[in-house]
């Protein structure tokens, strides 16, 4: 389907209209997979800037793969630049590392010319994404996830605080507890049960006698990615 931009070998002096082609379609196939990435998020917090860096990051890729083709002394060349910048971003969501991972495969495919690679791949890709969304293991109950934090003061038995969160959510699992001179102070991460917003939850917890210092927040906050 290719044969006309690939007859030949772009590796080390790829053409104007090929070079253009490649960066193009890395455009347009990362576009696809942030696009299937917002859709497959509604309800979650989304970050504009973690859009944007999946599509430029595919763009930035294919121009670097074709910078170095077969050229090992530039490759070790553009290692040592990039080693100069000093990544120190924190992606704590593991789905959102899978499509900044697909939309940087997306690049690499599209800079080596394997146009025909990076079109399926973002085809399969984007279809299971949607399937995967509506399947029960899907994002559409994310909106109910949230990290509890709360200072249980020493009156209060553990009893009270059990009977609470099991009436409250349809899940809940300890992360931590650390003693405090007043008490203790537990970290949770729960699903509220249907028909339990987070506003009733909070200000029902916050009315209780024993519960001090709460902090209730999304799982999956992308004030950063």
């Amino acid at each position: 389907m290719f044969d006309v931009l690939t007859d030949g070998d772009f590796y080390e002096f790829p053409s104007f209209e090929v070079a253009l082609f490649s960066i193009l379609l890395s455009f347009v196939l990362s576009s696809a997979i942030s696009f299937t990435y917002h859709l497959t998020s509604q309800g979650t917090a989304l970050s504009r800037n973690f859009i944007q860096a999946m599509i430029l990051s595919s763009i930035v890729t294919c121009m670097v793969i074709m910078a170095v083709g077969n050229n090992v002394a530039a490759g070790f060349g553009i290692m040592g630049a990039i080693a100069i910048v000093r990544f120190r971003l924190r992606i704590e969501n593991p789905r959102n590392i899978i499509f900044i991972f697909a939309a940087l495969s997306v690049g690499i495919a599209s800079g080596v010319y394997g146009y025909s690679i990076a079109i399926a791949g973002t085809l399969v890709y984007c279809v299971i994404a949607g399937i995967l969304y509506f399947s029960p293991y899907g994002s559409k109950q994310l909106n109910q996830e949230f990290s509890l934090g709360f200072l249980l003061l020493t009156e209060t038995s553990e009893k009270t605080m059990h009977d609470f969160l099991k009436e409250k959510c349809q899940d809940y699992r300890m992360l931590s507890v650390s003693s405090r001179s007043r008490g203790d102070r537990y970290e949770f991460f729960l699903t509220l049960s249907t028909g339990h917003s987070k506003d009733t939850f909070y200000t029902e917890l916050k009315a209780k006698e024993g519960f001090e210092s709460i902090k209730l927040e999304r799982s999956d906050n992308l004030t950063q990615l």
